[in-house]
């Protein structure tokens, strides 16, 4: 007889979801698993608990202690406010972090972890929405796509990128950067773009609202993906990426370089300075800064050369089934022991 596992999380946030899901789809040949909300999950048995460590979540679980068998998958982009209480059940449950970066951040302030399983991905489901594959060649016009994808928040460094983009756009004007993103939020995209006098510039508008296969138009069609966040606690579009066998542009910091091998699989960018960000009273991100001009160097150094962009995307199709969910989830078992 199969192990029952309940996943729980924040169904209506769609990074969590997407997580629970790729947790299912990696745990069904070893477990029965079923995805509850996290408003509808009942005690008892054991629960995967999927979301970020900060004092709501530890508190929501403190109703669970001593009726489940409780494994807490957690992120976070720096460090977590946590009360005394929130931290007395820290120490009664397993947290696993998603990064080594995460771990890191949990164990400074006093959150004991149990391991690190990294984010994995599907790298076989490739499925494109061929339709909407035409309409953004059409749009692209054979013009070289740069291509973020990342919600409107202050960790996420959409300031840099699209400084860092005009720079390029000044130098080579066959570019074409589509950032997928919200229209309101953190940064004044528009504005800046305005600002900046951007030409080659598409913000979609339809962050969270597009479906896997259309999402993967955009992977499939870019030439390179860039991840311009200062924080985060994983970065799963880094992954997206690589499903694509495209190169990746991010921070030289954790948890990037977890992923990216400079050269190899991408390009990391130096770090400048470490600053903090308070959000909300909920986390203080750790925000790894790095220039505009080196993002720019970046970008420019990939879309020139395609010989080197070729050799990259070999290595990422050799390496990048190491980051299969059914090579890395399943390993989440055995902390129910």
């Amino acid at each position: 007889m199969k192990v029952r596992v309940k996943i729980v999380t924040k169904m209506d946030w769609p990074s969590f979801r997407n997580v629970a899901i790729q947790v299912r789809k990696a745990l069904s040949t070893y477990c029965d698993c079923t995805i509850y909300d996290w408003t509808n999950a009942k005690p008892g048995g054991n629960i995967l608990f999927i979301g970020t460590v900060f004092h709501q979540t530890l508190n929501f679980l403190d109703k669970f202690l001593g009726q489940s068998n409780i494994v807490f998958y957690g992120t976070t982009e720096g460090h977590s406010f946590v009360d005394e209480e929130s931290l007395k059940v820290a120490k009664q449950i397993k947290i696993i972090a998603v990064s080594n970066f995460v771990k890191q951040m949990l164990e400074e302030i006093g959150i004991p972890v149990a391991g690190v399983v990294h984010h994995g991905l599907d790298m076989d489901d490739r499925r494109v929405d061929t339709q909407f594959h035409k309409v953004l060649k059409k749009k692209l016009k054979n013009k070289k796509m740069i291509f973020t994808a990342s919600a409107n928040h202050s960790r996420k460094g959409l300031d840099n990128l699209l400084c860092g983009y005009c720079l390029v756009e000044q130098e080579i004007q066959n570019t074409y950067l589509v950032l997928h993103s919200e229209p309101t939020g953190y940064y004044n995209i528009s504005k800046i773009a305005r600002d900046l006098k951007l030409k080659h510039l598409w913000l979609t508008n339809l962050f969270g609202k597009l479906s896997p296969s259309q999402l993967n138009a955009f992977y499939n069609l870019c030439i390179v993906y860039v991840q311009p966040s200062y924080s985060e606690g994983f970065g799963l579009p880094m992954l997206e990426a690589f499903r694509f066998n495209k190169p990746v542009i991010a921070v030289d910091a954790p948890p990037f370089n977890e992923v990216i091998e400079h050269g190899k699989s991408g390009i990391l960018v130096p770090l400048s300075k470490i600053t903090w960000f308070n959000s909300e009273n909920l986390v203080l991100f750790k925000m790894h800064m790095y220039r505009a001009e080196d993002l720019a160097h970046a970008m420019l150094g990939l879309v020139t050369n395609q010989q080197q962009v070729v050799k990259m995307q070999e290595n990422i199709q050799k390496e990048k089934h190491n980051w299969s969910v059914k090579k890395l989830y399943p390993d989440l078992l055995n902390y129910f022991t």
